[in-house]
């Protein structure tokens, strides 16, 4: 199979990229300056110089493939969540870019399969109820708006013809050793202390990010066209996910700093998101495709960063 990847050196796009490598697919990844350029050729994709906003160097790249992965994010750092127009950047490749590669998609030949990867960040507060794409309430903070929209275009391809297939994987936290996020949470475990995000019992569903890479590579195999959610099998309440940190770095436990300093560093939306429940189940997609998680919950996912 011949794919399209965005974003291929990014921290989901790296571990898509070596496993589409492994099974013998030829891979087309855009690229956006020389360096990017040499990482992904070291993965084993032929780079492409092409931007999401000029549809006529996506038409040239995407020229007698198969199907397309926009893995393409551009999340600000934590320091800079705060500001409305730090997230203007993503919210233009998840609108304006994912409406170009679907038109020129459509407009090919060869493209029948599209796969976005969403988030289930939007869900309302679900408390201790298992909580699915079928299931649970949107309400998405205005950050996350745009991801919808995302989504709808993914819809647009599917609904395009019967043998198109467009799917939308609504993951949960990454986490991993590849992770930035992960190894500061390490390191500040180190020192004892943790920053909690939400109130003890609140579930906080992960996604171990070698596992949701293999998603990625089920739904091209075996998905069908839908919006699916994609999680760690054991998702920990807050409580839980502390202690199987600090059991990680050999303490038994951790200071737990005040939640009100996020106020310095999120936007209320933010807050609010980062306070809901989601207890995620992955059983439709893992029924779908005969995807499991290698790592079940956290216990076994700190300990093996740290």
């Amino acid at each position: 199979m011949k794919v399209f990847v965005t974003g291929g050196t990014g921290v989901l796009g790296r571990p898509v990229i070596r496993a589409l490598a492994r099974c013998g697919h030829t891979i087309i990844a855009m690229a956006r300056n020389p360096a990017k350029m040499e990482a992904l050729r070291a993965l084993g994709a032929e780079p492409i110089g092409a931007s999401l906003f000029d549809p006529s160097s996506l038409r040239d790249g995407m020229a007698g493939c198969d199907a397309v992965l926009h893995l393409a994010t551009r999340i600000p750092k934590t320091s800079d969540m705060k500001s409305a127009t730090a997230w203007a950047d993503n919210d233009r490749i998840r609108d304006e870019g994912t409406r170009n590669l679907v038109d020129v998609a459509l407009a090919s030949d060869s493209v029948k399969t599209f796969i976005y990867p969403s988030v289930f960040f939007m869900y309302a507060d679900g408390r201790d109820t298992w909580l699915s794409a079928k299931s649970a309430k949107l309400d998405p903070p205005t950050p996350l708006r745009s991801t919808l929209t995302a989504e709808n275009h993914v819809a647009r391809f599917a609904a395009h013809g019967s043998q198109n297939r467009g799917i939308n994987l609504r993951f949960g936290s990454f986490y991993g050793p590849s992770s930035r996020d992960s190894q500061e949470m390490i390191a500040m475990a180190r020192k004892g202390v943790v920053m909690p995000l939400a109130s003890g019992g609140t579930y906080k569903s992960m996604i171990w990010i070698d596992d949701a890479a293999s998603a990625v590579i089920a739904a091209l195999n075996h998905g069908q066209s839908g919006t699916f959610d994609v999680a760690e099998t054991e998702p920990f309440t807050q409580d839980q996910a502390i202690k199987a940190l600090a059991t990680a770095v050999g303490r038994r436990g951790l200071f737990k700093l005040p939640r009100f300093l996020l106020r310095f560093a999120l936007h209320s939306d933010m807050r609010g998101l980062l306070g809901r429940s989601q207890r995620i189940t992955s059983q439709e997609f893992s029924e779908m495709t005969g995807w499991q998680a290698e790592v079940a919950n956290q216990t076994e996912g700190w300990q093996r960063i740290a």
